[in-house]
C-alpha cells in the first residue's frame, strides 16, 4: 500500500493571490458603472464641455467682465435641456458602452482564471455557473451598476481559499499519521531485532555452557578410567 506522504503537497489559494484578479473585476465594474450612469452624466459632462468651450470666448467677447465663473453659470442653466435632448443619444451610449465592458470582462477575467487557476472550477461547486450569472446580471441597465464582477470573484476565491485549506490541514495531518505510523514500524522492527539477538546471545550461552559441561565430562570420565583398570585385575 503507498505512503500517504508519498502523495505531492496540495497546493493553497490564498489572498494575496487572488487580489490581481479581483482588483482586474473592480476596474470593469468601475467602467461599467460609469456608463452604466452616463445619462445622469450627460448634463454634467454637457456643462463641463461648454464651460471649457466658452469661457475663453465669453471673457474675450467682454473684455474680461465675464469670464469661467459666468460660463460655468451659464452652461449649467443650459446642461438641463442639453441632456434631456440628449439623452436620446447619451442613454444608448452608456448601456451600450456598459455592456461592452462587460463582455469584455467576463471574457478576459474568465480567460485569466483558466489560464492561471484551474483549480477554482474543482474546488468550487458551480463556479463557471455563479461567474456566468455574475455577467448575466451585468448586463442588465442600472442593476449591473452593482459590482457583480468582484463581489462574485471574491466569494468564489474566498470559497477556494477555505476548501484548499482545508484540504491542505488534512493532507498535514495525513503525513504526520504516516510518519508516525512508520516511526512505530521501525521502532517495533528494531524492538523484534533487539529480541532476536538477546534471544541469539541466550541461546549462544546455553549452547557454550552445554559444551562446557560436556567438555568437563569428558574430562572426568578420562580421568576414572585408569584408576578402575587396576583395581579390577
Amino acid at each position: 500500500m503507498p505512503q500517504k506522504r508519498n502523495e505531492p503537497e496540495p497546493e493553497v489559494m490564498t489572498r494575496g493571490k487572488s487580489m490581481p484578479v479581483i482588483i482586474a473585476a473592480g476596474i470593469f465594474d468601475a467602467a461599467r458603472l460609469f456608463f452604466t450612469f452616463f445619462w445622469f452624466l450627460g448634463p454634467a459632462l454637457a456643462a463641463l464641455y461648454c464651460t471649457a468651450k466658452t469661457s475663453a470666448s465669453l471673457s474675450a467677447w467682454t473684455l474680461g467682465i465675464a469670464g469661467t465663473k459666468t460660463a460655468a453659470v451659464l452652461c449649467s442653466l443650459g446642461a438641463g435641456a442639453v441632456g434631456a435632448a440628449g439623452s436620446e443619444i447619451t442613454i444608448p451610449f452608456g448601456i451600450i458602452m456598459a455592456d461592452s465592458v462587460g463582455l469584455v470582462g467576463f471574457l478576459a477575467l474568465g480567460l485569466w482564471i483558466v489560464m492561471t487557476n484551474m483549480r477554482l472550477l474543482k474546488a468550487v461547486k458551480n463556479a463557471p455557473l455563479q461567474f456566468a450569472a455574475a455577467f448575466a446580471v451585468g448586463e442588465i441597465p442600472l442593476i449591473g451598476s452593482f459590482p457583480v464582477f468582484s463581489f462574485t470573484l471574491w466569494r468564489l476565491y474566498s470559497a477556494q481559499i477555505r476548501v484548499e485549506t482545508a484540504a491542505h490541514e488534512k493532507w498535514e495531518k495525513e503525513q504526520a499519521d504516516a510518519q508516525l505510523r512508520e516511526r512505530n514500524q521501525q521502532a517495533a522492527r528494531l524492538a523484534q531485532i533487539q529480541m532476536a539477538r538477546v534471544a541469539d546471545a541466550e541461546q549462544q550461552a546455553a549452547n557454550d555452557e552445554e559444551y562446557a559441561q560436556a567438555a568437563n565430562d569428558e574430562k572426568y570420565d578420562a580421568e576414572e578410567i585408569p584408576e578402575r583398570v587396576p583395581r579390577a585385575a
